[in-house]
């Protein structure tokens, strides 16, 4: 008996672990363009274009790790530039609306959704730049802030979704082609800032 309840204990606690992994929840502090990394201050000061506004430095926490961001407007399209604790460029967003995507991109997108939830509303699109070993990241930088679509990137989308027993926001990413790949839960304290 006893070794069915540690098996069922095992089971149920490798299952919050897992739901925990699902889940996005962030804290986030403005702070002051000095308390940001100087290696992320120099690629920016090379990169980024000279008709920015709104320009805003934050700190960011979630559960697994420190990062260091900031958020701009350039030719009326809102940027958000995402640095790791080191200071290393992690990835460039920039929201887009619908009409942006190509059509079978999105048809399949839609699809997705259609096919998962009961009902579901698109609050937020980004395309999301991603830095990795095969792209510098002052490249990284040209691409997002020359809006190039030909180059690699995928679309990060916030949704309001409704299943059968419960309606909640989502953050779920697809590729460039429009091929799902993560799914995470927004927890409420972090919806504000996640959908500037």
């Amino acid at each position: 008996m006893m070794k069915y309840f540690y098996l069922l204990f095992f089971f149920g606690f490798s299952l919050v672990c897992t739901a925990q992994k699902s889940y996005k929840h962030e804290k986030e502090e403005r702070i002051e363009k000095k308390a940001f990394p100087q290696n992320a201050l120099d690629l920016l000061e090379k990169t980024l274009p000279k008709k920015i506004t709104k320009v805003k430095y934050y700190k960011e926490q979630d559960s697994i790790k420190i990062s260091y961001e900031i958020k701009l407007k350039y030719k009326g399209r809102k940027y958000s530039v995402e640095f790791s604790k080191e200071g290393l460029l992690e990835d460039v967003e920039v929201t887009v609306k619908q009409q942006h995507i190509p059509p079978k991109t999105l048809e399949k997108v839609k699809k997705h959704f259609y096919n998962t939830y009961s009902a579901f509303r698109i609050k937020k699109i980004q395309r999301q730049y991603n830095n990795t070993p095969t792209i510098d990241a002052e490249t990284v930088m040209k691409n997002a802030f020359s809006n190039d679509r030909k180059s690699s990137y995928s679309y990060e989308i916030i949704a309001e979704v409704k299943t059968k027993k419960k309606r909640y926001f989502i953050e779920i990413t697809f590729t460039k082609e429009g091929d799902f790949t993560l799914v995470r839960t927004v927890i409420p304290s972090s919806y504000d800032h996640i959908l500037y």
